[in-house]
């Protein structure tokens, strides 16, 4: 899955169902944006989401936490790397991503 947690309306849903249509220790890759670690970029986030950034932006919330959902819905997280794309001086509210493979367990 990518870039996709961001968008949908109801992502524990979404997660419900691919725990559903993957096999018992069937992996789940996935490449997502994330909320920040720096309070003051989450803030920034949050005001987007608040804001008109959804409607420019197909349905996009710059400030979820995917990881804690795909582990919420039933996955155990075996790799998870974070990153900043793109890696700039100023921190764009999108930067923070990560990329992983989570089993369903």
């Amino acid at each position: 899955m990518s870039l996709v947690l961001c968008s949908v309306s109801d992502a524990g849903a979404a997660l419900a169902e691919l725990h559903r249509v993957i096999r018992p220790g069937g992996e789940l890759r996935f490449l997502e944006h994330v909320r920040a670690d720096s309070p003051s970029l989450r803030r920034i986030q949050r005001l987007m989401d608040a804001s008109v950034w959804p409607r420019l932006t197909g349905g996009c919330h710059a400030s979820r936490d995917s990881a804690t959902a795909i582990q919420t819905a039933g996955f155990s997280i075996e790799r998870l790397h974070s990153f900043r794309f793109p890696e700039t001086r100023i921190p764009f509210p999108t930067a923070p991503h990560i990329v992983g493979v989570a089993r369903r367990t």
